[in-house]
């Protein structure tokens, strides 16, 4: 529990989680129409079309990398809107505020 909430934390601070690398095969599946790369103000972009399985209906997924290519935000488009599905930096809160919750209440059961 305490150690993979460490790991989950390293990898939010230090691991690429996922690169732009890892994406390219996606265009090989047959519910994608296309993943493109271009460059944006802060990193590399991938953008992707695919059918969802459920929806049967196109969806735009956006990856957002830094300069190191370490993945920042992920979005999702379907129908015109586009929704968060990831932020590296809520994670980390999230991650290093749940640690403190629980060093706390492990305090409190002293």
């Amino acid at each position: 529990m305490i150690v993979e909430d460490i790991k989950k934390l390293y990898d939010l601070f230090y691991s690429h989680i996922l690169t732009p690398y890892n994406l390219l095969d996606n265009a090989k599946l047959p519910n994608y129409s296309y993943v493109n790369y271009y460059m944006g103000e802060n990193g590399l972009i991938a953008e992707m079309e695919c059918e969802r399985e459920v929806a049967k209906k196109p969806v735009i997924f956006y990856y957002y990398f830094d300069k190191d290519d370490k993945l920042i935000e992920v979005y999702m488009e379907e129908d015109g809107d586009k929704n968060k599905l990831f932020d590296r930096n809520v994670e980390k809160n999230y991650q290093l505020s749940k640690m403190l919750s629980k060093r706390k209440d492990a305090l409190y059961d002293l």
